[in-house]
């Protein structure tokens, strides 16, 4: 795996670290790509910039391409993610199809080569990886590391006698700790509980449903 060049001004250049993995994007929409792909929860583990894979040009010779992720399922299945914004899917769907027709080969840093190294290859844009996305993607994750079991349980218990539509913040009235009842209302939505009527950023004026 490739680390990046230190950040310069036209790059939004860092990382995350994923089950116990530096995770490095190299732009702003492979950060939130990155943290979409983080949120599932049959992601096993995500790697940067790997592997890299090889496709014949027009002219037949071998040519590389680096891949911003590999993502490993625990299923077993390993897709391989190219990040480009939605202007460029045309010309990057050629490319894909280039490397799906040469087999998934991969390059080795020995200078070996592996086919069928992954399972697929995909294209991710801002389309489903927007700062809506994003946000909700890291403030779930958050709610993830600061479950409180007790706080939880209680706000399930409060959303089973709801009926009908009601907005999130309806939810932290009359609770003493807003921050605690806000992680537990996104864990509910997070596992599927409540669901979210629009897609967009969550926030108190997110209209949600119980999932029955």
């Amino acid at each position: 795996m490739r680390k990046p060049p230190a950040t310069h001004a036209k790059t939004l250049r860092g990382f995350s670290v994923f089950k116990e993995t530096v995770v490095y994007h190299e732009s702003d929409l492979e950060r939130r790509v990155s943290k979409v792909l983080q949120l599932r929860k049959d992601v096993k583990a995500i790697y940067s910039q790997f592997p890299v894979l090889l496709y014949r040009d027009a002219e037949g010779g071998w040519r590389e391409h680096v891949c911003d992720f590999c993502v490993v399922f625990d299923n077993g299945e390993i897709v391989a993610v190219a990040v480009k914004h939605a202007r460029k899917s045309d010309v990057m769907n050629g490319l894909l199809d280039q490397i799906k027709a040469a087999g998934f080969l991969r390059k080795n840093k020995n200078g070996t080569t592996t086919p069928g190294a992954v399972s697929d290859i995909r294209l991710m844009s801002e389309r489903e990886a927007t700062y809506g996305a994003y946000e909700n993607a890291e403030r779930i994750l958050r709610a993830r590391r600061m479950r409180d079991d007790g706080e939880f349980l209680q706000a399930y218990d409060i959303v089973q006698k709801l009926r009908g539509r009601f907005r999130f913040g309806e939810l932290l009235r009359g609770c003493k700790d807003h921050g605690a009842r806000r992680t537990a209302i996104l864990l509910l939505i997070d596992e599927c509980v409540l669901i979210p009527e629009t897609r967009g950023r969550i926030d108190d004026l997110t209209i949600l449903a119980v999932n029955r």
